[in-house]
Formats: structure tokens, C-alpha cells, sequence
């Protein structure tokens, strides 16, 4: 089996197998027509495809695009590769395309410094066995908007047209995801509301304080009696606020405008967030929790050296990565207030041995210390080490979709 990052010419094979995994539209003729034409300037995160091709190579099996991202960690802000697009033809299934293609792609991230990697799984079970472990959990609720009383907080609400200057929603986003862990940089909120979004039955509604600063806004389209404001692949919804009292005047706004046209609104919060005290009735509200997609440590010295500590200790970690050997090994991680971590090789004898998708839960803060007895690949070989100074429950969304 061949694996190599695919160029022009070849992403239209790759473009083919996604269209056939996801049984989407596919035109070779206009897709070839477009291959005449000089290549344009990328739109978006930097892309790379790679691909695993026949022995031969005369037919490709599998491929997948990595996006480069700049995201936020801890306080730090790391490259991170987003996987998307993951296909492999039918009849090549199940004889290792995606792994030799994982392989190749996490090696090239780790050369080129990336902290972390994040995707979107069709299979936990599947990524799990490329290191990947599920993210911090996320909740959606769907609360009436009969129970929404709420006070007047003041400001103004403003609806918002694809031709409108949409720079407030990035403003807002900013103040949102700042501590949010895997959380994307951005120059604009989202350049695909510039398109006719009301073609989509899609509305923005943007609130501002008595001083008419940006604070928070709703991205929403009706669906079965439902104000969706939530981000998904089909409809890039969102509901975002910079503090309680922004989302409180969301929450009066929705009150007072849909109640004839919407029986509830759904949106979705971090786990690590708790809004039970800005709902003034909770009875027939619903919340469902899940995972926010699945993270990797890609380079595991510059994330240890980069993960915020709490007070002073050493931790000494055992760690297995079935991918990248420059992960393996026995890790010491100093810490101490006001200091930069410090990490280097050792032969001490570990405080704990777990697998890097274990670690990656950890460190990124979807999971914490006190799971450790819950998560059957981790052996504790001293329970008194300062396991919940280093894993802790931390915010964390990555809200880019790829």
C-alpha cells in the first residue's frame, strides 16, 4: 500500500470516495473542468489530503483532509490538525487504508509541531485504536419559552442580513470562547452567513448593552415547534454570550417575539458550564448531554509543557501511543505557581501508566482526577501523586465544524 499527500490532480479521486462514503452529489465532468482552470487561492484553514493507494498505485482506497487550525489550550494557543472527510471506497474497506493514512498524517503533525489533533467520529471504538478519546461533554436544552420570564436587563436586540456587517457575532465569539479549551482563532465568525441564509429559513439576532457593545446573539431556524439554535453539520446554528445577563436578555427576546411561532428553544452550553439558576422554570425542560467530538495529543512534550497546573508537585507518567513513538516513554511534569512546567525523559519509577487517548481526556480537562478508578487502561501505581493538580474539569468546545 502506497500513502502520500495527494495533489491537485489526484484530490478528484479523493473528492469521489468522500461523495461515495457520504452518499453525497458528485460530477466528474464539472469536477474535471474545474482542473483546467488555475487553482484559487484556498478558502478557510490551510488543507492537506492524504491518501493510500494499491500497491500499484493505480486505485485509491482511502483518504481524509487535515485542516490546520490555531487553537486555544490552557491559555496557549496550538496548531491542531482537524480530520475530516474520512472515506474509503467499498470494496477496500476493512484492509487498512485510514490507518496507513493516520499513521503518515499524525507523524507529519508531530514534525510540524502541532499540540493536538480533533475530529468528528462516525465510531468512537473506530479513532479509539489511533489514539483519539472523546471530548469534554457538551449540553443541549430544549426549555419552553412560556417558562422564559425573565426581567428586563436592558439593551437593544438587532436582526442581522447576510449583507449587514457581521463583524459584532466575531466580537462576541471572542468573548465567549477566550477560556475555552480546543476553541478555533478566527478572522470572521462565519464567512457562509454572507451567503442568502434565508433561503435556509435561517435568522440572526444580535443583542447590545446600554452601550451598545456586541454581547451576545442567536443564530436559529424553526424546525417541529423548535427555535434550533444549535451548531450542527446540516444548519451551523448558535447561540453565544459573553456573560448571564447577556443570555438573560436572549432568553426575554425570545420570550416576547416567537411564543405564537415556538413551543421551546434548543441550544447548546460546555458541560463545565451551569445555567440551572438562569432557567426560572425547569419542569418541562430537557438536557441532553454528549461528547464534543473526539481529541489527540499529537506532541505530547509541548502539551505537557503547555497544560496549567494547579500548586506545586511532580507527576510521573507511564505512557503508550500505538502511532507516535516519540510519545512513548516515562514523562516527569514539574510544576509550581508562577513557574513553566518542566518535562523531561525519565527512568523513575511512574505515579500512573495510561494510553495517550486516556491522557489526552485528561489533560484537555474532558475528564478528571477523581475518574481515574472509572477508566479501565490506567493503572495507578501511587494514589498519594497529584493526579487531580494536573486532571481537572476544564471548558472546552471546539466549535469549528470539518
Amino acid at each position: 500500500m502506497q500513502v502520500k499527500k495527494l495533489d491537485r490532480q489526484e484530490r478528484f479521486y479523493a473528492n469521489r470516495a468522500a461523495a461515495v462514503a457520504f452518499q453525497g452529489f458528485f460530477d466528474p465532468e464539472k469536477e474535471r473542468e474545474a482542473l483546467k482552470k488555475p487553482e484559487e487561492p484556498q478558502k478557510g484553514p490551510p488543507t492537506e489530503t492524504w491518501g493510500a493507494y494499491s500497491d500499484d498505485g493505480s486505485t485509491l482506497y482511502s483518504s481524509f483532509d487535515v485542516s490546520t487550525y490555531q487553537a486555544r489550550f490552557d491559555g496557549s494557543v496550538l496548531p491542531m490538525g482537524g480530520v475530516g472527510g474520512v472515506a474509503t471506497l467499498p470494496p477496500y474497506r476493512r484492509q487498512g487504508g485510514v490507518r496507513a493514512c493516520m499513521q503518515k498524517a499524525l507523524e507529519s503533525m508531530y514534525e510540524n509541531g502541532y499540540g493536538f489533533s480533533f475530529l468528528y467520529p462516525f465510531s468512537t471504538a473506530f479513532y479509539r485504536q489511533f489514539g483519539y478519546e472523546n471530548g469534554g461533554l457538551l449540553q443541549t436544552w430544549t426549555v419552553p419559552i412560556a417558562s422564559l420570564n425573565l426581567p428586563d436587563v436592558g439593551g437593544t436586540v438587532e436582526e442581522l442580513f447576510s449583507e449587514d456587517d457581521l463583524s459584532p457575532l466575531l466580537e462576541v465569539y471572542e468573548n465567549y470562547t477566550e477560556h475555552l479549551n480546543f476553541s478555533c482563532l478566527r478572522t470572521e465568525y462565519d464567512a457562509g452567513l454572507k451567503e442568502n441564509i434565508m433561503a435556509q429559513r435561517r435568522y440572526i439576532f444580535l443583542w447590545r448593552d446600554e452601550t451598545g457593545a456586541p454581547r451576545s446573539f442567536l443564530i436559529c431556524h424553526g424546525k417541529d415547534e423548535i427555535l434550533d439554535c444549535t451548531l450542527e453539520f446540516p444548519m451551523r446554528n448558535n447561540l453565544l454570550f459573553s456573560d448571564a445577563r447577556s443570555l438573560q436578555a436572549l432568553f426575554r427576546f425570545v420570550k416576547n417575539a416567537f411564543p405564537a411561532y415556538y413551543r421551546s428553544i434548543r441550544f447548546t452550553v460546555p458541560g463545565t458550564l451551569n445555567i440551572l439558576s438562569l432557567l426560572p422554570e425547569m419542569t418541562q425542560s430537557q438536557c441532553r448531554a454528549f461528547p464534543n467530538g473526539m481529541v489527540r495529543i499529537v506532541h505530547l512534550e509541548k502539551v505537557l509543557s503547555c497544560c496549567r497546573c494547579q500548586g506545586e508537585g511532580t507527576l510521573i507518567l507511564e505512557v503508550s501511543d500505538p502511532m507516535l513513538e516519540q510519545n512513548r516513554g516515562v514523562w516527569k511534569l514539574s510544576f509550581a505557581p508562577g513557574k513553566e512546567n518542566q518535562v523531561e525523559k525519565t527512568e523513575e519509577a511512574p505515579h500512573i501508566t495510561l494510553g495517550i487517548q486516556d491522557l489526552s481526556a485528561l489533560l484537555s480537562g474532558a475528564r478528571d482526577g477523581e475518574e481515574l478508578p472509572w477508566m479501565p487502561q490506567v493503572t495507578l501505581h501511587n494514589s498519594s501523586a497529584p493526579f487531580r493538580n494536573v486532571f481537572y474539569r476544564k471548558p472546552f468546545w471546539c466549535l469549528n465544524l470539518f
